[in-house]
């Protein structure tokens, strides 16, 4: 990631690690499997559910993270996340130290910090939970209270000790707190090879709220902050990762991350929209200009500032959220293309139908700035039909932060470039992505 302001370019610079793999990496790239929080692979996964079930329970999450998002652009005098950590939705297996330690993660778009318990560990008392030991490691390093990486996480962390002490908070009011260190990362890739990144700072967590879930080591941020994983492998994948999403009710398939090479994306289909709102962090932000539904015209308000966007993509949040006032010009469309009469869900949270299937149902497009048109199948707007026969769209209105959630992300390769700012998205079968 490359910014035209000297101060971000400095923090960025001082995060970048080195990097080795048995393979010709930087130039060609690697992919890692992903699995969703509700898949049969996930420690999570309840049988005894039904899918129905398991998108309300996610919609759930999705409305309480949303709630803790505040405007990105806001000033703020400590380092904290502005999400709920244990709402992100999907998970990522990597290694971690000398000799690796594998890790399960939760990652996040919407967070920087990359972070896993450790011992000692005073929330792990009288509890069962996986934690690193980093004194068995050979490249485990504490930053000092005074590194330049120290400084640029936290400028109060020599305030607390000689060691680089932190403390990292999360819009719910969790927090995770230790020592900020350097240490290598390994990823199985798919092809069947590593790839290692040594000296990647990341959180040491000896006291962590006891709401991070009991299954998982930590999480690793993917946003675009200086300490988020994104960035730290920098040019080793040229600014450039991306991620294919398998369709929920798909449960026992894996997804695909990639970064570098392998997360450009090609062909027939490509649309592409520009990355704005750089200077606000961590997130991705883009334009979203109309969304039309069986030949209606939605105009979406613009952005408040020149520069910035109107709606951010997020990995962990299921739903999308749209402006208020353009949520009942939708519904009202909606209601007039769908022949059947509008309801809601036992929760009174949705607008539903009474169907025993998606058949019929409309598309709903999205036109992003740069011509960039995403058209939404039943599949992405849609949730499968209740136990009950209810059929519901899996937006909600927001006085907020628009947010362009991950079901309607499902079946699209979706590359993010940082360094040329933009991101694309094609149509794709992710269960036949390429592993």
């Amino acid at each position: 990631m490359v910014s035209k302001h000297p101060l971000h370019l400095f923090i960025f610079l001082l995060f970048l690690p080195f990097w080795s793999s048995a393979k010709d990496t930087i130039n060609s790239g690697f992919n890692v499997e992903v699995i969703h929080r509700d898949s049969p692979l996930s420690p999570f996964y309840d049988s005894s559910t039904t899918p129905f079930h398991r998108f309300t329970e996610a919609a759930r999450r999705s409305v309480v993270r949303s709630r803790s998002y505040r405007s990105p652009f806001a000033s703020t005098s400590s380092i904290e996340s502005i999400v709920h950590p244990d709402t992100a939705e999907h998970l990522m297996k990597f290694s971690i130290g000398t000799p690796p330690v594998p890790v399960l993660v939760v990652i996040d778009t919407g967070s920087d910090l990359v972070w896993s318990r450790c011992k000692p560990c005073i929330d792990c008392i009288g509890r069962s939970v996986p934690l690193l030991d980093p004194q068995q490691s050979s490249t485990y390093t504490e930053l000092s209270c005074g590194s330049p990486r120290c400084k640029a996480l936290d400028a109060s962390a020599c305030d607390k000790g000689p060691k680089c002490n932190y403390t990292y908070g999360y819009g719910d009011g969790s927090s995770t707190s230790g020592v900020f260190s350097t240490e290598t990362l390994t990823f199985d890739t798919t092809d069947g090879g590593t790839f290692s990144i040594h000296d990647v700072a990341f959180g040491c967590g000896h006291n962590n709220s006891i709401s991070f879930n009991d299954h998982l080591y930590g999480l690793a941020g993917l946003g675009r902050g200086s300490y988020s994983l994104i960035s730290q492998l920098g040019p080793n994948i040229g600014g450039k990762f991306s991620y294919c999403f398998v369709p929920f009710q798909e449960n026992t398939s894996t997804s695909i991350m990639s970064f570098g090479d392998h997360a450009v994306i090609k062909g027939n289909g490509v649309v592409s929209t520009p990355l704005l709102g750089e200077d606000s962090g961590t997130f991705y932000f883009v334009i979203l200009e109309h969304i039309s539904v069986g030949g209606t015209m939605l105009e979406v308000p613009p952005p408040k500032a020149s520069g910035t966007g109107n709606m951010f993509i997020d990995s962990g949040t299921t739903l999308t959220l749209i402006d208020s006032k353009i949520f009942q010009q939708l519904k009202q469309a909606l209601n007039t293309v769908v022949k059947l009469p509008p309801t809601t869900d036992p929760g009174k949270t949705f607008l539903c139908y009474n169907a025993t299937s998606r058949d019929g149902f409309p598309t709903i497009t999205f036109h992003f700035a740069g011509n960039a048109d995403l058209v939404l199948h039943p599949l992405n707007a849609f949730t499968e039909p209740s136990p009950d026969g209810l059929v519901c769209l899996v937006m909600l209105p927001t006085d907020g932060m628009p947010i362009f959630g991950n079901t309607v992300q499902q079946n699209f390769h979706v590359s993010y470039d940082l360094v040329g700012k933009k991101v694309s998205f094609k149509p794709t079968l992710c269960s036949k992505v390429s592993k």
